[in-house]
Parts: C-alpha cells; sequence; structure tokens
C-alpha cells in the first residue's frame, strides 16, 4: 500500500458503509425513501447488482475496511463501484442538464438502449471529471477547455446521427469482465 493509498483509506471505509447501506435499501425495494441525491446512485446500484463483482463490492463494502477492490478486465485494474458511480452521474446529468438528456434521447433514438447511452456520456464526461479532479497541476483553463470539449460533443451527438451511431458501436451494453 502505497502513502496516498493509506490517506484516503478511512475515505474509502466511510463511502464503502454508505453503498452498503444504499445497498440494503435498494434490495429491500425501498428506493423511494433515500433523499435525491441518492437515487442516481441507488438505481445505477439496482442496474448492476446483478453482475457478481458489483455484488461484491456492495455486499462486502464493510468487511473490506476501506480496502479498495479492484478487478483485472483485459488487463487493467477496473472498480466496479466506479464503473455504477459514473451510471450514476450520467443519470444525474440526463435530469440536470437539458443538454445532457437531448444527447442521451438522441443516443436512443438512432439504436442504442438506454443502457449503451449511458456508457456513451460516461465515457464522455470522464474526461471532463479527470481534467477537473484528477489532475491537480489543470488550471481554471484547462478545466474550462475539458468543459467546452465536452459539451461540444454532446452538442455533436444531438445534431449529427452518423456521430451518435459511430459512438455507439464503440461501447457495449453488456458488462465483460464484471459476471
Amino acid at each position: 500500500m502505497t502513502m496516498h493509498d493509506s490517506k484516503f483509506t478511512g475515505l474509502r471505509e466511510l463511502v464503502g458503509r454508505k453503498n452498503k447501506i444504499l445497498y440494503e435499501i435498494v434490495k429491500a425495494g425501498r428506493l423511494a425513501d433515500v433523499p435525491p441525491e441518492d437515487q442516481a446512485l441507488g438505481r445505477a446500484m439496482s442496474e448492476h447488482m446483478h453482475l457478481r463483482h458489483v455484488h461484491n463490492a456492495l455486499e462486502f463494502a464493510d468487511l473490506r475496511k476501506g480496502e479498495r477492490y479492484e478487478i483485472e478486465v483485459e488487463g487493467n485494474a477496473v472498480s466496479p463501484m466506479a464503473h455504477v458511480v459514473m451510471h450514476s452521474a450520467v443519470k444525474s446529468q440526463v435530469e440536470a442538464d437539458p443538454r445532457v438528456r437531448a444527447a442521451f434521447e438522441k443516443l436512443v433514438a438512432t439504436g442504442a438502449s438506454p443502457h449503451q447511452a449511458e456508457h456513451v456520456l460516461a465515457y464522455l464526461f470522464a474526461g471532463l471529471y479527470f481534467a477537473m479532479c484528477c489532475k491537480p497541476e489543470n488550471t481554471d483553463a484547462d478545466v474550462e477547455k475539458a468543459r467546452a470539449a465536452y459539451y461540444r460533443k454532446i452538442k455533436k451527438i444531438t445534431q449529427h446521427a452518423a456521430y451518435s451511431k459511430k459512438l455507439a458501436r464503440q461501447f457495449r451494453d453488456e458488462h465483460p469482465g464484471f459476471e
């Protein structure tokens, strides 16, 4: 474990406990009882908890005590919960941002399943997210550049069916490696 990992173990433990509680609520069919800001994550959990590694990440989150849960997919370390959280972020954006909602609807109208459309939008959002949160050396100008690029791609989806179809073909509806 690196120093960086140990600094965040406590935070991961708290997040894991919160996710475990939400997971239990989802399993009990009581998602309507949670605050609106947690419902998108609960819906994303519900859509993925049949996958073995997502189930394991949620079911045993409290037992890991903040240790990372990653699996190997196509030679890369992948967090099943990061995947679920990205679905949650997209669901929240579709609800709150008319531009993202329009892109989602265009992807579905051009043949993508709603889940596949979320994969496409999560991929685009990841570029913005990493510019905002994961590169501390980025300046405000770098973040604005990433935001502008994100919204250009969102707009392009809504205006060009061929682009929408091309993006959708790049992303599967299923989750290889998570089963």
